[in-house]
């Protein structure tokens, strides 16, 4: 929820400073938005009316990617499909060990193919969940069950659902930095005019200093939030997994996964989303370890 704050907050100051701006150059007199904000019992101010056109710029997105339709489109966007023949069964095998493990219905999930070369599963939105051909073709369903737990985990944390609203938040967001750089590039091809350069020159550094600001000041610690976050989701969605009875197929899985793997620096360790699978597998066992400590007994 924090994470979900912090990227609703810098993606405000974004989008503010982009409608603060039009606002400079043509009034927002939109009735709408007047109508609106008198509904909502809000003065009509310059800075009321940027404000709010800002948070609705921000959450209609997150409305929209709450639909099902945004979210077969997502997978569609992904390469996902829904899986045929013996994928299918396969998948539905492991997804049935998974909800009467957890006590879930299957009808909850819809299971998707990804045409990729990975060995990977992810979930998308609130209920799809994808696994790659390729891990299909090597993982029975026994430890095709643990990984798609550790998604069912993602799921029920409601991880994919913040991703989701995170990344449309940040959509427009994004789209004002690229704006922003659009016209510095329309502005460096006036500076060779004389005098209409110089004034180009300095219009151009009041936005690159924006977009450097933004870039360094709020999107880099804010995307190092989303990772140490993300890293942090990956362990409770193993635990999950352990919780329901499916730890050591998981565990299974994830070695099978990531056979012929090279093991990751100091810095894409840094830079990962995901920890280092040797650090997964270790919580796993040890999880499992002292929840089934009969089933260490003899080693």
């Amino acid at each position: 929820m924090i994470i979900l704050i912090l990227t609703f907050l810098v993606n405000l100051i974004l989008v503010a400073s982009f409608w603060g701006l039009v606002q400079l150059f043509q009034p927002l007199a939109w009735p709408w938005l007047f109508k609106f904000m008198s509904t909502l019992h809000m003065p009509v101010t310059d800075l009321n009316q940027v404000l709010t056109l800002s948070v609705l710029t921000l959450l209609v997105p997150c409305l929209a990617s709450k639909t099902a339709l945004m979210q077969r489109y997502f997978c569609w966007v992904l390469g996902c499909k829904r899986p045929q023949g013996e994928e299918a069964a396969l998948l539905q095998a492991a997804l049935t060990r998974v909800c009467r493990a957890a006590g879930l219905h299957e009808d909850d999930f819809e299971l998707f193919v990804c045409q990729s070369k990975d060995y990977n599963a992810f979930a998308v939105g609130d209920n799809y969940i994808a696994v790659t051909k390729p891990l299909l073709t090597v993982m029975p369903a026994s430890y095709l069950a643990g990984i798609l737990a550790h998604e069912v985990g993602h799921i029920r944390h409601n991880d994919t659902l913040i991703l989701y609203l995170c990344n449309a938040m940040s959509s427009f967001g994004n789209l004002v930095l690229r704006f922003y750089l659009f016209i510095t590039l329309l502005l460096g091809l006036l500076s060779f005019i004389p005098l209409v350069g110089i004034v180009a020159g300095i219009v151009s550094w009041f936005f690159l200093i924006q977009i450097y600001l933004f870039r360094f000041l709020l999107q880099l610690p804010l995307q190092l939030a989303h990772l140490f976050n993300s890293r942090r989701d990956e362990y409770a969605a193993d635990r999950y997994a352990c919780e329901v009875g499916l730890g050591l197929q998981l565990y299974n899985g994830l070695m099978l996964m990531a056979t012929g793997q090279k093991k990751l620096s100091f810095w894409r360790r840094l830079t990962s989303d995901h920890p280092d699978t040797e650090q997964r597998l270790a919580k796993i066992l040890a999880y499992e370890q002292k929840a089934n400590p009969q089933l260490f007994a003899g080693e």
